[in-house]
């Protein structure tokens, strides 16, 4: 539980503002409204480096941070023995240097602010109507290839992206399903997104769904990776069933080996994603 702090303690927290992702960010602290009820839990946990390691294992303090209304989504450490991070010497200036160096796709790289400052640790939140969706331990005292320490990303812990607001997901190019009700679905029940871009697959969607992945692949290019091919112009099969999500005007159905996505303006217009035969994946 979050319990309200006095204004006194509460001075030091400061709103972090960063400029969106891209080589050269800098971060940029103004003065902002205080957090109503900070967390006030530990801002140390051991993180789990271990190959099956849950999220909860493997964020530390940052995922205690979160306020999801699902299970913690994702999250982990920051990789600075490799190369891939460099310490800062500030709070704001570690999450903005993390964000250039080793980005995680699905995280907003905007809106951050201070929640709670503790000796030589910070908690950096994001948050959705006054609840953490995002959190980031930072602490100085980590040291990266160079031998250098500083600021640096300690732990960090993320809500299912369907608690974003739409812009940003939208942004980040992870596709939300609403439900008849225009509840967005977790993505652990139905997902997609645009195939990654360094392999060339921008143009094709990937839906998850069930433990299965379907494709929008109206090229074909990985044809030879699914059963049959997309069709623009499909007639729904009898006994196919109505998830009941929809998405971009479209309703989702499934029945054997593929997806039915129906126009909910005009029922006749159906496209056929069909199912992958294999894991696919992308160097």
């Amino acid at each position: 539980m979050r319990h309200p702090t006095t204004a006194a303690a509460l001075a030091p927290l400061v709103l972090l503002v960063l400029s969106a992702g891209g080589c050269g960010t800098d971060g940029v602290v103004l003065d902002g409204a205080p957090v109503a009820s900070p967390y006030d839990g530990p801002m140390s946990a051991p993180v789990s480096h271990a190959d099956r390691a849950g999220v909860r294992e493997r964020s530390g303090a940052a995922a205690l941070a979160l306020e999801c209304d699902g299970r913690p989504w994702d999250g982990g450490g920051a990789d600075y023995d490799s190369g891939l991070a460099e310490v800062a010497d500030s709070p704001d200036a570690a999450l903005s240097t993390w964000f250039d160096q080793d980005p995680v796709g699905h995280l907003p790289t905007t809106g951050y602010r201070a929640e709670r400052a503790d000796g030589d640790r910070v908690l950096l939140s994001y948050d959705v109507g006054e609840r953490t969706r995002v959190a980031v331990v930072v602490h100085d005292g980590v040291r990266d290839f160079r031998g250098e320490t500083g600021w640096g990303v300690e732990a960090w812990a993320q809500c299912d992206v369907s608690e974003l607001p739409a812009e940003v997901s939208d942004a980040l190019g992870l596709e939300v399903w609403t439900d008849a009700d225009g509840r967005r679905v977790p993505t652990d029940r139905v997902g997609s997104r645009p195939g990654p871009e360094h392999c060339d697959w921008q143009d094709i969607t990937f839906l998850e769904t069930g433990g299965r992945e379907y494709l929008r692949d109206v090229d074909g290019e990985l044809a030879a990776l699914t059963a049959g091919r997309f069709a623009a112009d499909a007639t729904l099969p009898a006994g196919a069933r109505d998830t009941g999500w929809s998405r971009d005007g479209r309703r989702l159905w499934l029945a054997g080996d593929a997806a039915y996505l129906v126009s909910t303006e005009e029922p006749e217009d159906v496209e056929r994603w069909p199912a992958s035969t294999e894991p696919i994946g992308c160097a």
